[in-house]
């Protein structure tokens, strides 16, 4: 019934008043109950980015944790057995994204693409490939710009190494990856534990409208 949940970041947009280059570092500490195990995280991350364009922008960043695996649900099954107390995990990644969209939170117009690379150590060692791409079309809106009529699609692809542990293997289900299905819900089940998976693809289409005037629906 008890949870921890701590978090610290700093950022700053224009490093030393260099405006292309920006730096964030953040500290966290929060415990996570999902169905098959308590998951604990203890850690911090350290990133500097460099804004090519105004529209493209490159990343590099370390992160490391200490990662407590605790109360499995169901024993004997070797992907939670492994994780099982607690793990050390670090990783450096780049990453590239183009965004033009006309608003990260709700957008209308434009897209969004990243591509990401992962190089993870420490008791753990393996290396991790996501991709990411959302294109965005606006097919109505009011003459004062409320109202808007958005069709969207995105697609993820990801692959991870095989010494991935499980609590960093995809996961799907739910509805910020797919509706229908609880959280975790499509994701492959060993032995009665949703492990995940070191492979990942999905797709969606999306038409967003306002169902009352006000758009608050």
């Amino acid at each position: 019934t008890d949870f921890k949940r701590y978090t610290m970041q700093f950022a700053d947009p224009n490093l030393f008043g260099y405006k292309p280059v920006s730096m964030s570092v953040s500290g966290f500490l929060y415990d996570r109950r999902f169905d098959d195990w308590d998951e604990e995280r203890l850690g911090g991350r350290l990133a500097f980015g460099y804004r090519i364009t105004p529209d493209l922008s490159l990343t590099a960043g370390v992160t490391g944790q200490r990662v407590d695996i605790t109360r499995p649900r169901v024993n004997g099954v070797p992907q939670l057995d492994a994780v099982l107390g607690k793990t050390s995990l670090y990783s450096g990644e780049v990453a590239l994204n183009h965004d033009t969209r006309d608003s990260p939170l709700q957008a209308s117009r434009g897209h969004f693409f990243e591509l990401k690379f992962e190089q993870a150590f420490g008791d753990f060692d393996y290396s991790r490939f996501e991709l990411e791409y959302r294109k965005y079309w606006l097919l109505a809106e009011r003459a004062d710009g409320s109202g808007k009529q958005t069709l969207s699609y995105s697609t993820q692809a990801g692959y991870s190494g095989d010494d991935t542990p499980i609590y960093e293997n995809f996961f799907a289900g739910g509805y910020a990856t797919i509706r229908g299905f609880e959280f975790r819900g499509a994701s492959p089940v060993v032995g009665g534990v949703e492990v995940g998976g070191r492979f990942q693809w999905l797709n969606t289409v999306e038409y967003m409208f306002p169902i009352t005037a006000d758009d608050a629906f």
